[in-house]
């Protein structure tokens, strides 16, 4: 432990300013020297922010609501463990701050970086008992000699999940509200209750949906209710402190026919401090970029039309409320809806930042149809690392969401609830609001969600609804699924494959309704001959093996549609534990439902 923190620090001290390169020689520092000032706690604790979901991260995720040309080994339920997935080390790194914290002497200075720590202890083991269950709990360094802490069994979920939630009280009163630079870029007491909202609203959903018994944890009951109360008075208390609001500029008039505010959003260089709570830094000044915008357009990133009728009409009413909508053209599927999904889905008409007219669909951007244009900055943007937006890890936008969905599975969303949550999301999106708390559940919705239960179940698809349409591509959808216990919508087995836009026949097609004839579908070993010179060859698109028509020479697009693999309901919900591990403590650690017997 000694040679890394030397490695450490070193690195560290190399990196910083002149004054604290000559604050204390290189060669006298040690484990016992170091942890004593500001400095010293702020470059141990900055390499805890890798823990934070990244956007490379975010365009990673497949779902039942975004997928690309290659499924993931959930979805083709091969799933193995992996040593990263057991890794310890970061929380090595934040009990090693916990036990040395008391060297420095500045009081506020020692307990801000205490909260640092909490918050990220808390991230680290929300992020284990999400994919792997019950994990063991360790508040405290382990000595390589120490077998009793190396060879522990798991601890119980309902231990493991209340001391996250401890950590994340803690960290809400040692933190500050807003640090004194760059604040949006620092985790702050709001960003503590912001998690604290999402990571309790995870848990209470999961013990509700998955029937786990309650225990007694330290003289309290832990429970789905229990867990659900938590996350709404950390949402209220973020709400209720009017710090926050939703972010309702368009500066960038991205669409000259009507405000874009939620488009914007997602392409700013910098954080905007309105909306954000907690934001992932990027800049090629700082030689700090990602590809996300490359992977959306090289991987043909594509959204499916289960996600696409989400989207109500801009006058409220859903998708199904129209005659044929079922059969409604890629164009159609756009007119008079919720102005969210034209902002997220390339839409007829759709200009890319900066370019000079509007641009038809690039099929080969997507393999649905529907191309995903959320956080798509200028095209000049579309080679890998050379993204720069900064990514919003924590937003108001998401805890006005918890809020709603915990009180609705409570039982106790108000009226005055619905204005201040959904309402506010279609406000500034442009659709008409709810304003009371509906009490007929959706029927479609009823089909998408049939597990959904609960004395104000159509809230509750409701809010699910919002949820899909307001966080899509935010690195949540997989683990909503999952808490939901709705996870076979992830495979697309259980889907005959991810569909896509609607046809009505082979052949030549206007998608975009212009006049002007902008694709070819045709089958066969190769496109014949005579097609119309104004179709790009990105655009003439084979139907046979990859892709498919549902109907056959119709219907809608379908990837994947050969997928064999059927979702587990008890086994998939959970990753296998590594049988390395499970060896090395001698089966003190048990492996999940389902993995017991490949070994895995």
């Amino acid at each position: 432990m000694k040679k890394i923190l030397y490695l450490i620090i070193s690195a560290a001290a190399l990196s910083a300013c002149d004054g604290f390169l000559t604050k204390v020689p290189e060669t006298s520092l040690s484990p016992e020297s170091y942890f004593r000032s500001e400095p010293e706690l702020e470059l141990w604790t900055n390499r805890y922010y890798g823990l934070l979901t990244d956007e490379d991260a975010a365009s990673d995720v497949y779902d039942d609501c975004n997928f690309c040309t290659s499924t993931s080994s959930l979805q083709k339920g091969t799933r193995t463990s992996s040593a990263a997935s057991w890794s310890w080390t970061n929380l090595r790194y934040i009990n090693l701050l916990f036990e040395n914290s008391y060297k420095c002497t500045e009081t506020p200075v020692r307990i801000k970086y205490e909260g640092v720590a909490h918050f990220f202890r808390a991230l680290f083991y929300y992020e284990k008992v999400r994919q792997l269950g019950a994990v063991p709990y360790y508040d405290h360094v382990i000595a390589s000699d120490d077998e009793a802490s190396l060879n522990r069994p798991r601890d119980s979920r309902g231990y493991v999940m209340k001391k996250i939630l401890d950590d994340l009280d803690s960290a809400a009163v040692k933190l500050p509200k807003a640090w004194p630079a760059q604040p949006v870029y620092h985790v702050s007491s709001y960003a503590a209750l912001a998690l604290k909202s999402r990571v309790a609203l995870f848990e209470g959903t999961f013990r509700k949906y998955h029937n786990i018994p309650d225990e007694t944890v330290d003289g309290t009951v832990i429970s789905a209710n229990w867990f659900l109360t938590q996350a709404a008075d950390a949402a209220r208390i973020i709400m209720d402190s009017h710090k926050y609001s939703l972010y309702n500029k368009d500066d960038k008039k991205l669409n000259p026919s009507e405000p874009s505010p939620y488009r914007e959003y997602f392409t700013l260089a910098n954080a905007e401090t309105e909306e954000t709570i907690l934001s992932k830094r990027y800049s090629k000044d700082l030689n700090v970029t990602h590809s996300l915008q490359f992977n959306f357009t090289s991987r043909r990133q594509s959204a499916t039309r289960r996600f696409v009728n989400h989207y109500l009409f801009a006058d409220g009413s859903p998708i199904q409320s129209k005659a044929g909508w079922e059969t409604m053209s890629y164009k159609d599927m756009f007119a008079g809806r919720d102005p969210r999904l034209a902002q997220t889905i390339q839409a007829p008409g759709y200009k890319a930042e900066g370019a000079p007219a509007a641009t038809n669909l690039n099929l080969g951007y997507t393999v649905s149809g529907y191309r995903v244009i959320k956080y798509i900055c200028s095209d000049a943007k579309n080679q890998g690392s050379t993204s720069e937006t900064d990514f919003p890890y924590l937003r108001y936008a998401e805890v006005l969401l918890n809020y709603a969905e915990a009180k609705a599975e409570l039982g106790e969303l108000t009226n005055k609830d619905v204005q201040e949550t959904i309402d506010l999301l279609r406000a500034r999106a442009g659709v008409v609001p709810l304003l009371n708390v509906p009490t007929s559940p959706d029927a479609l919705l009823r089909t998408y969600y049939p597990n959904a239960s609960g004395t104000q179940l159509a809230a509750i698809l409701e809010v699910r609804r919002e949820r899909t349409v307001e966080l899509f591509a935010e690195g949540q959808r997989l683990y909503d699924l999952l808490r939901w216990k709705e996870g076979k919508w992830v495979t697309p087995a259980s889907t005959s494959g991810f569909q896509g836009i609607y046809l009505s026949a082979l052949g030549e097609q206007d998608l975009d309704g212009n006049g002007v004839p902008d694709a070819y579908f045709y089958k066969g070993a190769s496109a014949p001959s005579g097609i119309n010179g104004n179709i790009p060859a990105s655009n003439r698109i084979r139907i046979g093996t990859d892709i498919t028509l549902s109907n056959g020479n119709s219907g809608y697009l379908v990837y994947y549609g050969t997928e064999t693999y059927t979702w587990n309901e008890d086994k998939d919900y959970l990753w296998p534990i590594p049988l390395g591990q499970i060896q090395a403590t001698h089966g003190a650690l048990t492996q999940n439902p389902g993995y017991e017997d490949i070994g895995r």
